[in-house]
């Protein structure tokens, strides 16, 4: 029979935490501390037999020590050695290698690039989908077009330039095309203009640089803001329209355009392209800010009548704007935005009058047909494609497009001046898509305008936050960085924002520019966590998708499934739990786990799924509650009976010594009291102010008649002879294993051991002299998770052993088990990785109980499948020698180690829970070799594993080993029941009375040694 050593207080179940002034109010989460078993590693060759001498447990296939024993040994199953090729593969990677000192080497150094002087602007591409692609280069096409052009186009269309401007045809007709004003022509300096034409045209080729001009910063709209000696002529003159000139035939231009119009009209905020047939191939626009173009006769006309803005080259068709009215005959329309600006005065794009006196005008959009959005084009910049360049910048900045015959359009793309592509593809159809892509085919602010938007990056989180799409596309384009920090946001970034509020087509471009999708705030709460905790699920699912991580925790410990669950958005915790990577009992600084949050909030369909996926009810928050008791403060019976239901522990006490009862009681919840009483709570439990559930009730109410009659039921069967089984203690481990370890006494009235010390790993009290150097360890590189046969770590141990779920492989040897090295602080491997399973710690849940026969044992409760880590045989490491002189010898474990080097761990002063499992001759579980922290082959950690499926309820053993019981048979024998017991009272009978016949049989034959020899 076992020894029944220790006694001392415990505690019972998985208590939880305590509900102090949560119970009115809700509770500031307090940190919560969580202890983890720490990986220990080992370091020489071979494990050999122990010495005898005393009662040690050991490896039941061990071979005894020549010699008489005096006292007994647990010891692991199998071998005393290990195979012969772990053997030799430990012995040559485990052994250090002493390295040569290398002569010391002066290493050539990074270093970052000198600024220059100058600045160097970004380029931005816009491609287009053309029917015909290019074969001219981009350099040839620029010449051909300055060829095509000559000088006669600065006649016509150079009006924008410094000196040189145009009048406007509403108000002198000049007499043959290309005449300029007297007033153009008197300029002093448009000689000199003319002579700088090809440095200061706003039609440079776009690859080559030219020096940007310091801004004044009272410049207004549409003035040149080159500072000269004309600047009394500058403020008088104002670059006015171009409506009624054509410029020379450009055939290519034509040819690119597919001979269809390309005027744009703005109806009511929408860009709609034309698909006309054009008939004439001279070119037009409204002013030298616009890229020229080839009309249909429809919109020459409307171009003549002034009916296209100059800012923005876009025909006023439907929607509001401004009317000029220099003759009753003329109206010049144009766009509000467009108007030109001179010290503070607002001035007609067309003609330059005082535009304080335009008249605002509505049209009605008289077309009902569907409007042709105008995507980007693919493949070619601007001048390359269509010819319509924004002539005031180097690179492209409008949105290039081109309409198909039939009115369909190519997917709209834009490309940054990173080099990203923003574009819809990704997204779901729907109408977010289709504002997307109207957003990346024209933004909605004119061109002219455009280039003198200048923002600031901390404008970027706002637009976002305001869901300005085609603003955040604008912003993009001005090169503003997608992953700004701003401090006065809390360090958020515009990502944050756009999740928040559930923007996913600002998401998709964001993402597209760069932004990065797991970056934090100050709360390190990321854009994934903003969009799940506003219930935005079709944004989530984006971000999943995109690699949105879904297990990172914020400053308070929670993480995506905290949020959710607190919600009680049922579609978005599968979505999360979906995805493989979230702990789904994932504590948060309170010590919260998600069903704790359901718990409270009532969401009982959230709890239900995460039972499903292996929610643990008894996990306790920061004072000690589980999910019970939170269920019971909310007063909701159902809850509490799915919970009860999933094993949860009705008689769980929280820091404050309150059971689901008493806070029930408490609150007056009258079906949470019944619930309780019908599943057998006991009504006379006291907590920390020695209250009793009854003592909180008020009287002659409904929960105080069904107290007080439970008492008098309880009171009217405590005579019975048949015994009930008392929690003596919650947790026997007092916090330190990750699973509280309740203990239970339904045999007498043995209180729980207390006589010695609990600890969670092995300790020393005598030096060991233990190789824990890091440098010795031999260690993986691994980049997964450790599951390919590259992992050194799985060499070392023939292959990894562990599966997926952390058990052990159906082929692993469990008659002689071979070593495991796991992972080690060396590795350059995840802490998650499949190899660590040891140092993680007692997952599945254990109960300290007492045996009829046995003393105190230990049981499941719960299924445990085969090989399954169940906990590990902790004690005080000591020499063979020191062994021999301890009066106590029944929990030593034989370490089977190296010869002439013997050691033992002994559990009777440290130990752990695994002190008290009995020994079975049909064991259930199985002691293996384990190396985590350290390589010191001479002292391995000794590891339980379940050798078969285990049932809640069943009690845990393994074979002690004949060792212990050639020592301990003469003071009892084996009582665990088995029909394979071998060391029980009868078997010893058997054994002795067949080795007596045996005897008798051999003394009865003749000797032979005293026959003549046979001659063959």
């Amino acid at each position: 029979m076992a020894p029944i050593p220790l006694r001392g207080p415990c505690l019972l179940g998985n208590p939880k935490v305590a509900w102090g002034e949560r119970e009115i109010t809700r509770w500031a989460p307090a940190g919560m501390v969580k202890r983890e078993h720490e990986p220990k590693q080992l370091k020489a060759d071979r494990f050999s037999s122990s010495v005898s001498g005393h009662a040690a447990k050991t490896f039941p296939s061990s071979p005894s020590k020549a010699g008489g024993t005096s006292r007994a040994k647990m010891s692991l199953t199998g071998t005393s050695k290990s195979p012969t090729s772990i053997q030799s593969l430990a012995m040559r990677l485990l052994t250090p290698t002493v390295e040569e000192a290398k002569p010391k080497v002066h290493r050539a150094r990074k270093t970052m690039p000198k600024p220059n002087s100058g600045q160097v602007g970004s380029t931005i591409t816009v491609t287009e989908e053309m029917t015909a692609p290019a074969t001219a280069s981009q350099e040839e096409r620029s010449q051909e077009w300055e060829t095509e052009v000559g000088d006669d186009f600065s006649l016509f269309y150079d009006s924008y330039s410094v000196d040189g401007h145009v009048d406007s045809d509403s108000k002198v007709m000049p007499s043959k095309a290309g005449l300029v004003s007297h007033r153009s022509a008197a300029s002093s300096s448009k000689r000199k203009a003319r002579k700088r034409w090809r440095n200061d045209s706003p039609w440079v080729k776009p690859m080559r640089k030219r020096k940007r001009k310091e801004p004044n910063p009272k410049d207004a709209r549409g003035v040149s803001n080159e500072t000269s000696s004309l600047e009394t002529e500058r403020f008088e003159e104002l670059p006015l329209c171009s409506c009624r000139m054509e410029a020379p035939t450009i055939e290519r231009l034509s040819q690119q355009a597919g001979n269809q119009c390309m005027a744009t009209e703005s109806a009511d905020g929408e860009l709609n392209g034309c698909s006309s047939s054009i008939l004439k191939r001279e070119t037009m626009r409204p002013s030298s800010r616009v890229p020229l173009m080839v009309l249909c006769e429809a919109h020459r006309a409307r171009m003549v009548k002034h009916h296209c803005c100059p800012g923005c080259g876009y025909f006023c068709t439907a929607g509001t704007f401004l009317e000029c009215h220099p003759d009753f005959r003329v109206a010049h329309r144009f766009h509000k935005a467009c108007m030109s600006q001179l010290n503070g005065m607002i001035f007609c794009p067309h003609c330059g009058e005082d535009a304080s006196e335009a008249q605002e005008i509505t049209i009605a959009k008289a077309d009902t047909s569907t409007p042709v959005p105008i995507p980007p084009s693919h493949g070619q910049g601007a001048s390359e494609s269509t010819g319509r360049a924004d002539t005031t910048q180097p690179s492209p900045r409008r949105t290039i497009w081109r309409v198909s015959a039939q009115g369909s359009t190519a997917r709209a793309r834009l490309t940054l001046p990173n080099g990203a592509v923003l574009s819809a593809q990704g997204l779901p159809p729907g109408p977010g898509r289709e504002q997307l892509e109207r957003a990346l085919g024209g933004t909605g602010i004119p061109s002219g305008k455009r280039k003198k938007l200048r923002f600031h990056p901390r404008q970027l989180y706002l637009s976002v936050k305001q869901g300005e799409l085609q603003k955040v596309v604008l912003m993009l384009l001005d090169s503003l960085d997608p992953n700004f920090q701003s401090e006065q946001q809390s360090k958020r970034f515009p990502l944050h924002a756009a999740a928040q509020k559930g923007f996913l087509e600002i998401c998709h471009v964001l993402l597209q520019a760069g932004a990065n999708i797991n970056t934090v705030d100050k709360l390190r709460r990321t854009p994934l966590m903003e969009a799940v905790a506003n219930n935005h699920v079709e944004l989530a699912r984006y971000l999943v998708k995109r690699g949105g991580c879904v297990y990172t925790k914020e400053d308070d410990g929670s993480t995506c499934l905290h949020h959710a669950a607190k919600n009680g958005n049922v579609e978005m915790v599968s979505l999360l739990l979906s995805t493989g990577q979230v702990d789904v009992n994932a504590q948060d600084s309170g010590g919260w786990t998600p069903i704790i949050w359901a718990a409270e909030h009532k969401h009982i369909e959230v709890i239900r799924m995460l039972l499903t996926r292996g929610a643990d009810v008894t996990l306790t928050d920061n004072e000690e509650n589980i999910c019970l008791h939170w269920a019971s403060f909310t007063g909701s019976a159902e809850i509490a009976e799915v919970l009860l239901n999933a094993q949860c522990d009705l008689h769980a006490v929280n820091f404050h010594g309150d059971t689901p009862l008493h806070i029930a009681a408490r609150e007056s919840y009258h079906e949470c009291v019944l619930l309780f009483l019908s599943r057998g709570a006991d009504t006379e439990v006291r907590n920390k102010e020695g209250d009793t559930p009854l003592d909180l009730t008020l009287e002659n109410s409904e929960v105080w008649f069904a107290l007080q009659l439970n008492r008098k039921i309880r009171q009217g069967i405590m005579n019975r002879s048949v015994r009930t089984e008392r929690i003596i203690s919650r947790d026997v481990a007092r916090g330190y294993e990750n699973v509280p370890i309740p203990c239970v006494n339904s045999v007498d009235d043995e209180p729980c051991p207390e006589d010695y010390k609990y600890i969670s790993e092995n300790c020393e009290t005598s030096t060991m002299n233990i190789d824990r150097n890091i440098t010795h360890l031999q260690h993986c590189t691994c980049q997964d998770d450790c599951s390919s046969s590259n992992c050194l770590c799985g060499q070392l141990s023939i292959r990894c052993w562990y599966d997926k779920d952390g058990r052990l492989l159906q082929e692993f040897n469990k008659i002689e088990p071979p070593l495991i090295f796991e992972c080690n602080q060396a590795c350059t491997c995840w802490r998650n990785c499949k190899n660590r399973v040891v140092q993680s710690g007692i997952k599945v849940r254990l109960q300290l109980y007492r045996t009829a026969k046995m003393g105190w044992g230990v049981r499941a409760l719960q299924t445990i499948p085969q090989g399954t880590f169940i906990c590990e045989y902790v004690g005080e490491l000591i020499s063979d020698a020191e062994a021999d002189v301890r009066e106590d010898d029944s929990y030593l474990f034989d370490l089977d180690n190296k010869d002439g080097e013997v050691y033992c761990i002994d559990a009777r002063y440290y130990g752990n829970v695994s002190r008290f499992i009995n020994h079975l001759c049909d064991p259930n579980i199985i002691p293996v070799r384990v190396f985590m922290l350290h390589q010191d082959l001479r002292f391995p950690r000794i590891a339980f594993f379940s050798s078969r499926d285990i049932q809640t309820g069943e009690e845990l053993g393994f074979d002690y080993g004949d060792r212990f019981w050639d020592i301990k048979s003469k003071y009892f024998t084996c009582q665990c029941g088995s029909e394979k017991c071998k060391h029980s009272a009868e078997a010893i009978a058997l054994e002795q009375s067949r080795l007596a016949r045996l005897e008798a049989h051999q003394d009865g034959l003749p000797d032979s040694s005293n026959l003549p020899a046979t001659q063959a």
